[in-house]
């Protein structure tokens, strides 16, 4: 029984659920990362309404009065980025749902389709059956987010052959816990990316696996399809699969076969999902214009000036590395509160660590410097992406402004593979006893940072 409980995988179970719902109680509703956008548009699915609507040539969704209620609510703290009473909350929690009266709301719905709000979307819809008030909605939809996230890594530190407590430090940093306990799709991304790492590194390193075949191929190609649904940008990382040795495979006509099977219809499912991004035009309060022209516009500067774009790239990531650094780890509210910047070099101390900690049981990770050289490759291709990305929404000019560190945090843990050396290994029982205490004192520090939002 002793054994059982101090298991790496349940003492994150019972750390991750303790600190994610009390992140999602403290948290003021609507003060994570654009949470009211993720609800809406979740909203709209149960409404049968994919995209969004049009309204005077303003995009938006039609909702509950009671919704924008909410939103107007909170929205007054968070534009003049004022402190919130706590008994604001108790007063919000009496708006009741009234379904029949609605309004429009101007916004910018995202992009997300159907499968990123997966199982969140359903759990709504069936709580709109019973007309559940529209602040115990949003708390229970945050709980569904976590439950997910809780699930994902419980299963991927629980299946790993090696990196458990790398994954395992990982998967309590502050970014993650808050994002898995709001209404987003990072909860379901990062859960899904620690997973799909996961399950790379028992194909490869697990030595109980002789012969790899159709139907775990097949389950990893689900796990990465799935990604790059819900995040394009992180579409390099494939080159993981290049972990795996040819060697467990019938021949190496099959793992490169598989390898382009997977490879062509990730991509194909990308293509489809920009097409139908791009060829839907999404218009803006403030400019009343067709975005889709500008991107377009900027689509072919790039094309066309690729070296002066790169530089745009280098200077405004040279401007924003001290926020992005930061925000990688801890991130709360739209205002981006960080912890302090000595516990955010602590957390990537500590990530390093756990790198070089193995137990007994564990395999050896065995990595070559090529390997590793792709891998790194593949991150950089995957920031370019990213940042391009942001680079379409905000038309940024002197710099790209819009990167947030949350995009990066998963290519941090496959990032930290490059400091896998078998030979430096250490198996001293005080570093997992000193990695406990770092997350436990981060997320107190992210506690901190989230009370300090109430007045």
């Amino acid at each position: 029984m002793e054994k059982t409980l101090f298991k790496t995988e349940n003492i994150f179970f019972v750390i991750c659920l303790l600190w994610g719902v009390i992140f999602l109680f403290i948290n003021p509703p609507f003060q994570a990362p654009d949470e009211f956008e993720h609800f809406f548009k979740m909203w709209g699915y149960t409404q049968g309404t994919l995209r969004h609507e049009i309204q005077g040539g303003i995009s938006g969704l039609e909702l509950p009065e009671s919704f924008v209620k909410l939103y107007d609510f909170y929205d007054y703290y968070r534009r003049i980025d004022t402190k919130l009473p706590f008994e604001a909350t108790a007063q919000a929690g009496n708006i009741a749902l009234e379904k029949g009266k609605t309004e429009f709301l101007s916004f910018n719905p995202s992009s997300y389709t159907p499968l990123s709000y997966f199982p969140s979307f359903i759990v709504l819809w069936v709580l709109k059956l019973f007309s559940i008030k529209p602040l115990m909605m949003l708390y229970i939809m945050r709980f569904c987010s976590l439950l997910v996230y809780l699930a994902l890594c419980y299963c991927a530190i629980k299946i790993t052959p090696c990196l458990k407590w790398t994954i395992w430090m990982f998967s309590l940093l502050p970014v993650n816990i808050y994002q898995a306990a709001a209404v987003s799709v990072d909860g379901l991304t990062f859960g899904l990316i620690v997973l799909f790492f996961a399950y790379t590194l028992k194909l490869a390193f697990d030595e109980n696996i002789k012969n790899i075949d159709i139907k775990r191929i097949l389950l990893w190609g689900i796990m990465f399809a799935y990604i790059c649904i819900l995040k394009y940008a992180y579409f390099p990382l494939i080159v993981v699969y290049f972990l795996i040795p040819a060697e467990k495979f019938s021949s190496k006509k099959t793992y490169f076969k598989y390898l382009s099977i997977v490879a062509g219809i990730c991509f194909g499912l990308i293509c489809v999902f920009l097409s139908a991004v791009m060829s839907t035009p999404v218009l803006n309060e403030h400019t009343k214009t067709f975005l889709i022209n500008d991107k377009i516009d900027l689509i072919k500067q790039i094309i066309l000036s690729p070296f002066d774009y790169l530089k745009k790239v280098l200077v405004s990531t040279y401007i924003l590395r001290g926020f992005l650094y930061r925000n990688i780890i801890s991130s709360v509210s739209v205002f981006f509160k960080m912890i302090p910047f000595f516990a955010v070099n602590i957390a990537y101390i500590s990530l390093i660590l756990s790198v070089f900690y193995k137990t007994v049981k564990e395999q050896a990770c065995k990595i070559s410097l090529k390997q590793k050289g792709l891998i790194v490759a593949a991150i950089l291709v995957s920031y370019l992406l990213i940042v391009t990305s942001v680079y379409l929404i905000y038309k940024s000019q002197t710099y790209i402004v819009g990167i947030q560190g949350r995009y990066l945090t998963p290519l941090i843990l496959f990032g930290l593979i490059v400091f896998a050396f078998p030979k430096f290994n250490i198996s001293n029982k005080i570093v997992p006893v000193f990695l406990f205490f770092v997350s436990q004192f981060l997320l107190l520090c992210t506690f901190v940072t989230i009370i300090g939002m109430y007045v």
